[in-house]
């Protein structure tokens, strides 16, 4: 008998166990993804950046989900949340952005000095530096929804992945042919510093943003999450892997608008 006992509770520490790092797995997931973006943006491939940003925030939302559902929500889960989102929706989309400076046409410097007789040089471009205000902003944004009760249901300014997939998508959004038109403004650097700044902006002014969390069985509260899932297949017919950024502008429309109904 207290052999079954002992063989028993070690069964139910084992699945116990399993139970609290289901999360941590998908958040594990969300980091490397975040990782690989980050080298696949370092050798210009912006594709392929894009789809482990994109991957990243899959796995972004089952942690969470995950979490709540085995009831097993942590201190230790919301930090290393965070953590990875910093990677994968702060470094990735700031790598990209630099990037996209370059490829705009922004002069790179070198930058030579010694210390204990030692030199060291860097090869920098100072205008694609306003890149990284997009993981500092990044960064604001998370430690700010990590204390935030406010933000349970609903965002208060764009949240982080949502940015990063926009950021990431741009490359994609330069070579498609219906915005061939638009190519030559986009690609300009002092466009791609209004969005490094806008989006920092968005990520943390206190505009309420609605959430596809569930708090109640009443649709109604629910309506402008149906009218965003309404333009996802037109969206993705029209334009593939391009109407992610499109559907993110559509949901800031309509979260200006319903703000202004209510």
């Amino acid at each position: 008998m207290p052999l079954q006992l002992l063989s028993c509770q070690k069964y139910l520490f084992q699945v116990n166990l399993i139970k609290r790092n289901v999360p941590n797995f998908f958040t594990a997931l969300n980091f490397l993804c975040g990782c690989f973006a980050v080298y696949l943006a370092f050798k210009n491939l912006f594709e392929a950046a894009f789809l482990m940003v994109f991957l990243g925030a899959f796995f972004d939302l089952f942690d969470g989900f995950f979490a709540r559902l085995l009831r097993v929500e942590s201190q230790f889960g919301l930090q290393f949340d965070s953590m990875a989102d910093l990677i994968t929706s702060g470094l990735a989309p700031g790598m990209v952005m630099y990037k996209l400076f370059l490829e705009s046409g922004v002069r790179e410097m070198d930058l030579s000095f010694i210390l204990l007789r030692s030199e060291f040089t860097f090869s920098f471009a100072p205008y694609a530096l306003v890149g990284f205000l997009i993981p500092l902003g990044a960064g604001i944004r998370l430690a700010n929804f990590n204390i935030d009760s406010e933000q349970r249901f609903e965002f208060r300014g764009l949240p982080a992945p949502a940015n990063a997939l926009f950021i990431v998508a741009l490359p994609l959004l330069l070579e498609h042919p219906l915005l061939a038109g638009v190519h030559p403004f986009l690609a300009s650097y002092q466009t791609l510093i209004v969005i490094s700044l806008l989006s920092v902006l968005l990520m943390n002014i206190r505009l309420p943003l609605f959430s596809f969390k569930i708090k109640s069985l009443n649709l109604r509260e629910y309506s402008y999450q149906f009218i965003l899932l309404l333009f996802v297949l037109p969206c993705f017919y029209l334009f593939q892997w391009v109407a992610v950024p499109v559907l993110i502008v559509i949901y800031l429309i309509l979260s200006i608008i319903r703000n202004s109904l209510s």
